[in-house]
C-alpha cells in the first residue's frame, strides 16, 4: 500500500434524519442500519482499509462519540482519533484532517468520506479511490466523485459535468454544484445526462487542498498558517483548533472551499453507491416484499401497505394497515409514524421533542 495515501472518515454528525433509531447518544454511524452485524462507521472503515494502510485511517468525531469510535474500531491508535472541540460544518474538520496528514506525510494525498455510505461493489470502490488518488498525487486538483443518477432523487446533491479532463478514468471539470434540488430541477438534471449525484467523497493532496482554504477566505488563511506553524514547532495547538472550528463559516465544503476554486474536477464512480442518512435511502438500500414494504427485525402483520419501511424493538410487534410511502419506527422511549418522503420534516421532529418533550428524547 502507498504510504502516501491517508483516509479520512468524518463520524462527528447527529444523523438526526434517521431518528428516533439514531439518537443524540448512539447516532446512526455507531448503528448497524442495514442489518449486516456491523455499524456503519465498521463497514467505512473495512472498505478503506482494504486498500489504504490502517495507520492512515483517520476518524473525525465529536468528543462524545469517543469512545464509541475505540469500542468498534479496536486498535485504532490514539492520535488518529480527531476530537471536534466544536459541532461545526465539515470544512474545519477537513482543514484539521488535511493538516495532520501534510504533517504526517509532506506528500500526503487524502479521500475523505462520510460515514453513513453504503457501497455494493467493494472492488469497483477500492480500484476508483486508488485511482482517484493517484490523479490527485499527479495534478493539483480537488477531486469529488459522482455517481451517476438512477432517479431525480431531492435528497441528494448534484454536480454538473463540463469536458473531460482524462477519459481512461473518467474525470471531467466541474461546471456547477447544486445542494438538494427542487423536484422539476431533480427532474432536468436527471433527464439532462450532464449531472452526477454527489456522493460527498472528496479525494485531493493535502497542499492542494490547503492552498484552496487559504485561498477561500484571507481570515481562514491566517488561522490555517498558525495551526501550520505551531505544528512545524510542536507546539500545544488546542487554542488555534479552537479558532479554527470558531471562525470558520458554518457551510459546506462544497460552498465555502470547492466552489471558490478553479481547479475542481469530478470522477464517475463505477461502483454502487447510496447515501443512508434518511429512511427513505435505508428503504431503497434493503429489500423488500411485494408490496415494497421493509419490515427490519420486527414481528409485523401489515395489510394493504406499500412502500413502508417498519421497525420495531425486540418483543414488540405492530399491526399496520392501509398505510402508503411511512415510516413506522420506534427506538427506545420514541415511536414515529411520518410520511417516508417528506425528510425535511423529520428534523422539525427531533428539534420539536427537544423542545418540548425533553432531552431524554433525542
Amino acid at each position: 500500500m502507498d504510504k502516501r495515501n491517508f483516509c479520512v472518515i468524518l463520524a462527528g454528525g447527529q444523523g438526526s434524519r434517521l431518528w428516533p433509531m439514531s439518537r443524540e447518544r448512539k447516532p446512526k454511524q455507531f448503528i448497524d442500519v442495514l442489518g449486516t452485524g456491523k455499524s456503519l462507521l465498521q463497514m467505512t472503515y473495512e472498505r478503506f482499509a482494504a486498500c489504504i494502510d490502517a495507520d492512515n485511517i483517520i476518524i473525525v468525531t465529536n468528543e462524545s462519540y469517543r469512545q464509541l469510535v475505540i469500542e468498534q474500531i479496536p486498535g485504532i491508535k490514539y492520535e488518529n482519533v480527531l476530537m471536534e472541540p466544536m459541532r461545526r460544518n465539515t470544512v474545519p474538520a477537513v482543514t484539521w484532517a488535511a493538516l495532520e496528514v501534510k504533517r504526517r506525510c509532506s506528500e500526503g494525498r487524502l479521500i475523505v468520506s462520510p460515514s453513513d455510505q453504503n457501497i455494493t461493489d467493494y472492488d469497483a470502490f477500492q480500484k476508483d479511490v486508488i485511482r482517484g488518488l493517484n490523479f490527485v498525487g499527479n495534478n493539483s486538483v480537488l477531486l469529488t466523485m459522482g455517481a451517476k443518477p438512477t432517479r431525480p432523487e431531492v435528497s441528494f446533491g448534484y454536480i454538473q459535468m463540463a469536458e473531460e479532463v482524462n477519459g481512461e478514468v473518467h474525470i471531467y471539470k466541474v461546471q456547477s454544484f447544486t445542494e438538494k434540488p427542487a423536484n422539476e430541477f431533480a427532474e432536468i438534471f436527471y433527464e439532462s445526462g450532464e449531472f452526477l449525484w454527489n456522493t460527498g467523497l472528496f479525494m485531493w493532496s493535502a497542499d492542494s487542498f490547503l492552498n484552496a482554504v487559504k485561498s477561500a477566505s484571507e481570515e481562514f488563511a491566517g488561522i490555517v498558517q498558525s495551526v501550520i506553524a505551531a505544528y512545524n514547532r510542536g507546539d500545544y495547538i488546542a487554542d488555534l483548533l479552537m479558532e479554527l472550528f470558531t471562525k470558520c463559516p458554518n457551510m459546506s465544503l462544497e460552498q465555502s472551499v470547492l466552489e471558490k476554486s478553479e481547479h475542481v474536477d469530478v470522477m464517475l464512480c463505477h461502483f454502487g453507491w447510496a447515501d443512508l442518512g434518511t429512511w427513505a435511502a435505508v428503504h431503497e438500500a434493503l429489500p423488500k416484499s411485494d408490496m415494497g414494504n421493509v419490515v427490519m427485525e420486527s414481528k409485523s402483520l401489515l395489510y394493504d401497505c406499500h412502500d413502508c419501511i417498519i421497525k420495531l424493538p425486540e418483543g414488540r410487534a405492530a399491526v399496520v394497515q392501509g398505510l402508503e410511502d411511512y415510516v413506522v419506527v420506534e427506538e427506545g422511549n420514541v415511536l414515529v409514524i411520518c410520511k417516508k418522503g417528506d425528510q425535511k420534516n423529520i428534523r422539525k421532529f427531533v428539534n420539536d421533542a427537544q423542545l418540548n418533550l425533553g432531552e431524554d428524547f433525542v
